[in-house]
């Protein structure tokens, strides 16, 4: 598939490139402790959109997403991650935390690798190439909150995060200050690769709106919410009753990860009222998660929540999970669907997937739970 090229971005004779960072920063994880750093310079004068997951959703397909990602030039150092609290990179992470793209010079020691590289968590990363120094033109413009928080040298880090959530501050910017190693106890303060940053921050999150939406009344109905985009359809299946969260992630056969299978892949993840998760994890649970936790936080109830995921064969590359993310946001802004049992939901579910609903039911703790519930009741009425 053809994409864009980083010949896109003017690189001077001497190996000097200027631009403007959308903001980018990037925390490899390679090597730990001492880590790449990644900043972005777009090609354009129209830098935000090359690093924007909240513009992209229902706007840009999948060949859009990696067009962009691939033409964002991404300079490169390695530094030790206790760099953060030295000062020595301190244009670099004051320009990660403005909300606005800033000017930016940067001498590479060598042309730009022109390869994409792709991540179930971060967006494609695009050529990049080892830089001597970066340095900041033009003046970051900085949120009030975000610079109050990070001027707070006695906060912990996951308090800080939900501060500046409760603020209104986008969740992407939160990890890229996080990742930055703004946020915190100054003696504790550090890079973190952004892998880290991005599931940190979201489980933060969800563990501050669970909090508070266990206190809530369960919902009346059984409501389903569905959405598709690049690839991914997504069900949202809410039931009347205490807060639990069930994650159901198939992999439809004969995809780019799963040609060699010929029936699908579950993998199913849970938590009951305590709020522990049972399995191991992914950035893709904590990005679902916090999606429908936003909403039912914004409703003002609790429910028993079934969460699936359908990956398809149009899924070709990864992009990341802000999709996920954002998938689960958007899809509580159109009207649900609203039933009086568990088989009519069930039942509407079934004509939007592509498997049979009894391999979802079968792979579900928390369906299998219930129907066993409801045919005991019967049995004893």
């Amino acid at each position: 598939m053809p994409v864009k090229t980083i010949s896109q971005v003017r690189i001077e004779s001497d190996n000097v490139v200027f631009g403007l960072t959308p903001p980018t920063l990037i925390v490899g994880e390679g090597g730990y402790p001492e880590v790449n750093i990644y900043a972005g310079i777009a090609p354009t004068a129209d830098p935000k959109v090359y690093d924007d997951p909240e513009f992209w959703w229902g706007r840009f397909s999948l060949e859009k997403i990696i067009e962009l990602r691939s033409s964002l030039l991404l300079p490169r150092r390695r530094f030790k991650v206790s760099v953060a609290r030295s000062g020595d990179i301190f244009e670099i992470q004051l320009a990660s935390a403005s909300r606005k793209p800033v000017d930016t010079e940067a001498k590479l020691r060598k042309k730009p690798y022109p390869v994409l590289r792709f991540d179930g968590l971060l967006a494609p990363l695009g050529p990049t190439a080892p830089m001597e120094r970066i340095r900041i033109v033009s003046n970051p413009s900085v949120d009030r909150v975000v610079e109050k928080i990070v001027s707070d040298y006695d906060l912990k880090a996951k308090d800080a995060v939900a501060i500046l959530y409760s603020h209104g501050i986008s969740v992407y910017d939160i990890i890229r200050v996080f990742s930055a190693g703004l946020l915190g106890r100054l003696k504790e303060r550090k890079l973190v690769p952004t892998r880290w940053a991005i599931t940190a921050v979201d489980s933060t999150i969800c563990e501050m709106l669970f909090k508070k939406i266990r206190k809530y009344k369960p919902i009346n109905n059984y409501i389903v919410y569905h959405t598709t985009y690049i690839g991914n359809h997504f069900e949202v299946l809410l039931i009347p009753g205490v807060y639990s969260f069930e994650m159901l992630e198939v992999w439809l056969p004969r995809t780019v990860w799963t040609r060699k299978f010929s029936s699908p892949i579950i993998i199913e993840n849970y938590e009951l009222w305590d709020g522990r998760v049972r399995r191991g994890i992914d950035g893709g649970y904590y990005a679902l998660k916090l999606g429908i936790l936003e909403n039912l936080y914004r409703l003002r109830r609790q429910a028993l929540i079934i969460a699936i995921r359908e990956i398809r064969p149009e899924y070709y590359a990864p992009v990341g999970n802000w999709h996920i993310r954002e998938s689960a946001r958007k899809m509580f802004s159109k009207k649900p669907e609203k039933f009086d049992s568990l088989n009519e939901a069930l039942t509407a579910i079934s004509r939007r997937l592509s498997i049979d609903i009894r391999d979802i039911v079968n792979n579900s703790v928390l369906l299998r739970n219930i129907l066993r519930q409801e045919k005991i009741t019967r049995y004893l009425s």
